[in-house]
């Protein structure tokens, strides 16, 4: 979930010519926001040292260390315990020397304390599992008139197993049949590869903090529960995607839910006599005519991703999966009279297109079933959730100061980044939206595949993405608190 933010730049911003490709800018203001209350203007004070080869201290070897250990670490949804010890213990030993006070806080217990209809908003697996971890929050002080950086990630990841990967080279490899885990350890480790450097260089800095969320891949029980005060920051980076050279500026609006088909049963031999209906057929009928598609891109909407990750046809016995999902069995030869998908769309062209298209949905569905029953049985179609977001997206502007800063930092250590509003990820971003005001924009990590058994990671797309951001840190603290 992910991100970037700097609110407001006055004009006249521009890259000069200092010892290195530099972002300038006489003056920026960063106005009230709902985390820091007060106005901050900052000014450029050309005269402050630049060390401009800084980035060069990145290690690609700790880095690949650091991000074997935390591989190892038990790190599921809601249950990150492990994890959260590891990155307390890695960010205490990285950061102490420089002040650093680290804790986890209290998400547990704000957890149980809402009310019970609030709680199936923050539990894990559909609302049934409570988190058992808090996030893991660093507070490094600095000199109080340079900005402040909040650097963000999620502790959590999709590994089944915590053992038996492998590097091959410049890449880490996945055991067999399970994700890798780099989404998103491998934040924590550039996070701790930056502290290191600014420690080891002893590099003058604003206050840092660090904020390592729980439960971003189930529930961002972490980001709806976090303290706006631990993301307080002039500039927030969330560290949680996968290309190194690319800035998501866009965070989609997202539905998702339940589709499900009932109809009645017959053996196959009296599907004539009965008129009897296959729930199955109806639901491969709707899922094509709603823009469902094997590449997951409805037709025209290149900005669009819609898709099944979950479906299941036959005898409905109300049987559930472990995370709460209708589970059909087949029993004898006869016609399926139940079939159900879990479906999501997420959305980069806007929250009116998206509520058009989930009301398209809706409607395909309707018309779809109304034909099939046409003259036959009844067929009794439902879907949920598509009546509003999930989470509503925004696009950052692509002339916004915080792209170009970010800019002027990847540009002086390794050329241009890919900025784009095509990333389709990083929901803590949403969330944090939605509750402070800020607009995120989310970083690679070098990893690929994630959320997949092919996942991979680049130790130089790590040791690239930690100079840039380093690099770009660097960059703002040219500027000084106005009186």
């Amino acid at each position: 979930m992910s991100s970037f933010a700097l609110r407001v730049l006055l004009p006249g911003l521009a890259l000069l010519a200092v010892p290195a490709m530099s972002l300038a800018a006489d003056e920026l203001v960063l106005p009230p926001s709902s985390i820091d209350p007060v106005a901050r203007r900052f000014v450029l004070d050309a005269a402050r040292p630049l060390d401009a080869t800084a980035f060069e201290a990145v290690d690609p070897e700790r880095l690949a260390a650091t991000i074997a250990d935390l591989l190892r670490v038990p790190s599921a949804s809601c249950r990150e315990g492990p994890i959260a010890a590891a990155a307390n213990e890695l960010l205490s030993r990285v950061a102490g020397p420089m002040g650093a006070k680290v804790r986890i806080d209290d998400v547990p217990a704000r957890a149980a304390a809402l009310p019970e209809e609030k709680r199936a908003e923050v539990y894990c697996d559909r609302g049934r599992t409570a988190p058992t971890s808090g996030n893991v929050i660093a507070f490094i002080p600095g000199d109080p008139v340079l900005p402040s950086w909040n650097l963000s990630f999620h502790l959590d990841t999709n590994q089944l197993v915590y053992e038996g990967f492998r590097r091959d080279g410049d890449r880490f490899l996945p055991p067999p049949k399970s994700p890798l885990g780099a989404d998103d350890k491998a934040g924590l480790a550039i996070i701790a590869e930056i502290l290191t450097v600014i420690r080891d260089r002893d590099i003058a800095h604003g206050d840092i903090r660090v904020v390592g969320l729980v439960a971003e891949e189930d529930s961002a029980a972490g980001a709806q529960l976090v303290d706006g005060e631990d993301f307080h920051g002039d500039i927030v980076v969330s560290v949680d995607g996968g290309d190194p050279e690319e800035i998501g500026r866009a965070a989609p609006t997202m539905y998702k839910g339940w589709v499900t088909i009932r109809t009645q049963t017959s053996h196959p031999a009296e599907v004539h006599a009965k008129k009897t209906v296959s729930a199955c057929a109806v639901g491969a009928r709707f899922l094509h005519e709603a823009g469902f598609r094997p590449e997951a891109y409805p037709p025209g909407h290149p900005a669009v991703v819609l898709h099944s990750y979950f479906t299941s046809c036959g005898i409905d016995d109300r049987r559930l999966t472990p995370k709460g999902e209708p589970a059909a069995e087949y029993q004898y030869n006869s016609i399926s009279p139940f079939w159900t998908a879990a479906w999501q769309m997420r959305n980069l062209e806007g929250a009116a297109k998206a509520q058009d298209m989930v009301d398209g949905i809706a409607a395909t569905l309707k018309r779809v079933c109304d034909e099939a029953a046409a003259g036959r049985t009844p067929v009794q179609c439902e879907i949920a959730g598509h009546r509003a977001p999930e989470l509503t997206g925004y696009v950052v502007e692509e002339s916004a100061p915080a792209l170009r800063w970010l800019e002027a930092g990847y540009g002086r250590t390794g050329g241009a980044p890919n900025v784009t509003a095509e990333q389709f990820g990083g929901f803590n971003g949403n969330y944090i939206k939605e509750r402070f005001g800020e607009e995120m924009l989310l970083l690679g990590t070098g990893g690929d595949g994630a959320h997949t058994n092919e996942e991979t990671l680049s130790v130089q797309g790590m040791a690239r993405v930690t100079r840039g951001l380093l690099a770009a840190m660097q960059e703002s603290w040219r500027y000084v608190l106005k009186p």
